[in-house]
This record gives structure tokens, C-alpha cells and sequence, in this order.
């Protein structure tokens, strides 16, 4: 069950917030401060944070749990003053960042596709895979993945040529964000992944809890 931690100063909001949240399938937790709001956020692990009024001022708490490692990747909505005790004004924003997030994996090694396949079901994304670059620029478009983790060395198109087409072509609405994960380790390949859009470039072989990182730090950006 997704958890959702709600800071707020203001205690008379926090039953208003309960009840809508649990009703409508979600776990709830809260914090009346701003540093209770970071020790609810590296100990009770949730998945969003929204954060409504605080003694202290908001970006400093954002700054806060930014440069954390282990909660810099949570998910933040900072309310409006109108918001406070609305919380069906910010449902469907949480329920849209708590939805399942579709990655697609263009991988022709199937057996890595598989490991990486694994890993991502492990932490609750929704995954399908794809072995060469036709079937993944089909993909892209009827499937529409928040995420593609996208090898360089795919058969028929490549992946630069799959970022390229991407890029170019408007039809590909919304675009995916880029992972790219190669064997290929030059800087020219790396730089050649930077400019056709590409958030990161991972070299082959990484760990798969750095594999895990990425895709989070990519989807929460």
C-alpha cells in the first residue's frame, strides 16, 4: 500500500486528511513539524510527501529532504493556502504520482532483460520488454512508458537512432524519459547519449540496486 506523509503545522487539518487519504485506498502518516517531517520521512519510508504550512519555511525543508539520499527521491507536493483543508483539491495530483509507472525495457540480451525486468517488478513498476529498435519505436507510441531503459546495441534500429526518432518525431507524445544502459563506455558514446536527450548513461556491468536508484531519481525529477 502507497503511503502518504502529511506535514502540516496546523493539527485541526489532520483528521480532514486522514479519512480522505485511507478512503481512498492509501496509507496516512503526519508530521506537526518540520523536523519531525524529516524523521517521518527516512523511518516511515512513504512514497509522497505533501507538505502544507510549517514553523519553518518551506524550501528549507524541501532543501532538506533534497540533499538526504534517502529521501531526496520522494515525491513532494507543496500545497496552496486554499489547499489545506481541501484535501480533494490535491487527490487526483497524489493519485497521479502514486499510479504505477510504466518503464520499457529495449534490451536484445534477454537474459539481462530479464534481471532488469525483475528488479523493477520487485519495486512495483509496471514492465514489458522489447529486443530490437522497430518493436521498441512501436512500443513507445502505443504503449506510452513514463520511462525507457534503452540499450545502445538493439538490432534493426539503434539506440541512438530510437532517441533521434523520439526527438523528431511529434507523434511520440508524451515523450519517455531515457535511460541508457551499454556496454559501450567512451565518452563520445556517453556525450552522444547527453545530446540526444538522455537523462543518464549507465555502463554495463552496474549493480542492480545503482540500476534500481536511477530509474527512481529519473521518474521523481
Amino acid at each position: 500500500m502507497k503511503k502518504v506523509l502529511f506535514v502540516t503545522s496546523e493539527p485541526k487539518y489532520v483528521a480532514t486528511w486522514k479519512k480522505t487519504i485511507t478512503a481512498n485506498g492509501f496509507e496516512f502518516d503526519v508530521a506537526l513539524s518540520a523536523s519531525e517531517a524529516l524523521d517521518r520521512a527516512l523511518s516511515g519510508n512513504p512514497n509522497i510527501i505533501v507538505l502544507d504550512r510549517t514553523e519553518t519555511a518551506p524550501e528549507i525543508l524541501i532543501a532538506s529532504l533534497k540533499k538526504n539520499k534517502k529521501a531526496g527521491n520522494i515525491q513532494l507536493i507543496k500545497l496552496s493556502p486554499d489547499q489545506s483543508g481541501n484535501p480533494e483539491a490535491a487527490l487526483a495530483r497524489i493519485k497521479a504520482i502514486l499510479a504505477p509507472k510504466k518503464v520499457l525495457i529495449a534490451e536484445d540480451d534477454r537474459q539481462m532483460a530479464g534481471i532488469l525486468e525483475m528488479v523493477l517488478l520487485q519495486s512495483g513498476f509496471v514492465v514489458k520488454n522489447t529486443y530490437d529498435g522497430v518493436e521498441t519505436l512501436r512500443e513507445i507510441k502505443s504503449w506510452r512508458p513514463h520511462l525507457l531503459v534503452l540499450d545502445i546495441m538493439l538490432p534493426l534500429v539503434d539506440g541512438f537512432h530510437i532517441c533521434q526518432s523520439i526527438n523528431e518525431d511529434h507523434t511520440f507524445d508524451p515523450k519517455p524519459k531515457v535511460l541508457i544502459v551499454s556496454g559501450r563506455a567512451s565518452d563520445w558514446d556517453q556525450n552522444l547519449g547527453a545530446a540526444c536527450g538522455a537523462e543518464h548513461y549507465l555502463v554495463k556491468p552496474f549493480k542492480n540496486e545503482l540500476f534500481l536508484e536511477k530509474v527512481k531519481e529519473i521518474l521523481s525529477a
